[in-house]
Parts: C-alpha cells; sequence; structure tokens
C-alpha cells in the first residue's frame, strides 16, 4: 500500500515546474511588454497599476518599470497555477492560444470596468489592440505548451522509470 501511494504522489507532475514557468514568462512577456510599450507600439501604461502603490520613489523612471515587472511576474506565477490545475493535460497549442485570448478578454473586456486605469477595447487604437492581442496570445502559448510539455515529458519518465524497475525487479 505505501510504495503504491509512493509512486502515485511520484508521477504528480510538480506544481513547482508551473511556477517557474510562470516565473520566466512574466519575466520574458513582462519585459517584452515593457519593450512594447517604450516604443509606442501600445497606447496603455502597463505599468499603471504602481499608481495604487503609495510610494511616492516608485511612481516614476526605473523603480516605476521594476514594480511594473515584479507585478506582472507574480500575476503571471498565478496565471500558471490556474493554467496547471485547468489544463496541463492539454495536448494541444490551441488551448494554450485560447487561455491568451481569454486573458485578453478578461483584461480588457472584464477588468475594464473595475479599474480605471485600463481603458475599454473599444477605445484603443489598432496598433494597441494588435500589439496586447498578439502580446497576450504568445503569452499564453508559453504558458500552456510549456507546462503542458513538462507535464507530458514528466508523465514519459514515470513510464520508463516504471517499466526499468518493473523490468530489474
Amino acid at each position: 500500500m505505501e510504495n503504491r501511494q509512493g509512486k502515485e504522489q511520484k508521477a504528480q507532475f510538480p506544481l513547482s515546474y508551473a511556477l517557474v514557468i510562470g516565473l520566466f514568462g512574466g519575466l520574458i512577456w513582462g519585459g517584452l511588454a515593457q519593450f512594447a510599450a517604450y516604443f509606442h507600439f501600445m497606447t496603455i501604461d502597463i505599468n499603471a497599476v504602481v499608481k495604487y502603490v503609495n510610494l511616492p520613489k516608485i511612481q516614476s523612471g526605473f523603480w516605476r518599470v521594476a514594480a511594473g515587472m515584479i507585478f506582472h511576474t507574480g500575476v503571471s506565477i498565478l496565471l500558471a497555477i490556474v493554467y496547471y490545475f485547468l489544463l496541463k493535460k492539454s495536448k494541444t497549442i490551441w488551448s494554450g492560444v485560447l487561455f491568451g485570448v481569454a486573458l485578453w478578454i478578461f483584461l480588457f473586456v472584464i477588468i475594464h470596468p473595475l479599474l480605471a486605469s485600463i481603458p475599454s477595447w473599444q477605445k484603443l487604437n489598432a496598433n494597441t489592440l494588435s500589439t496586447t492581442l498578439c502580446l497576450l496570445i504568445l503569452y499564453g502559448l508559453f504558458i500552456g505548451y510549456s507546462i503542458s510539455y513538462g507535464y507530458e515529458q514528466h508523465l514519459l519518465r514515470e513510464k520508463r522509470l516504471n517499466a526499468w524497475e518493473n523490468a530489474n525487479g
């Protein structure tokens, strides 16, 4: 009984992998969003969340960008956890793409009325719409494919390990 329970526990894809994927997803895609905002590919302020923190030192310059990146990375880790629990068994890249589209809809359609710093999608220009949609689709693809691929590889490793253990007693 204990051996079976240990194998079931060992076969579980670790949540820590999803946390690391979320961390790097936030750093990579948050950095690309900073790049896109800096070069005016989009007109929204991606660090607007910093306005809600009452620290004058982080309201402008480098510290504003750093605080924004920390926020994006934290949200990315949470989103990776959501993907991990809901869609890790998905074997298609389209689940990641749809996850990114769902994030865009959530951000610009659902959350927009709650936060004044996020403009309505109807008020955004074509460059901002296409840039934000592409970034979120690619982000969703990165998170989704990385977690699903890691899950599949983990199952394959466990299957090979079990076959080896059975063959060698």
